[in-house]
């Protein structure tokens, strides 16, 4: 099937959005995981190549900020088996 660039732009956003899970982008819109990840490739590439032309910034400085906000997601979230753990623990105390 053939897919306009903007649905392949709206799927690699999709993708990016959470948190580059190509599979599960892939099962969603029924698409192979490569075709997402090329996707995202594509859509990465153009993004960094128009933010280069209008916009300098070290290299070093962009990356540390998105490794940060990356490292804020993870843990950010919260693991549903220690959430359980921790109520049956709560439980056992009469804490609840």
């Amino acid at each position: 099937m053939n897919y306009k660039e903007s649905q392949q732009k709206e799927i690699a956003q999709y993708a990016i959005e959470h948190d580059n899970n190509y599979k599960a982008t892939g099962e969603k819109y029924e698409i192979s995981y490569q075709q997402v990840a090329a996707w995202v490739r594509k859509y990465q590439k153009k993004n960094t190549s128009k933010k280069n032309t209008t916009e300098k910034v070290p290299a070093s400085k962009s990356v540390s900020t998105k490794s940060e906000t990356n490292m804020l997601n993870v843990l950010s979230r919260k693991d549903p088996v220690l959430e359980a753990q921790l109520e049956e623990v709560k439980k056992r105390l009469g804490l609840i």
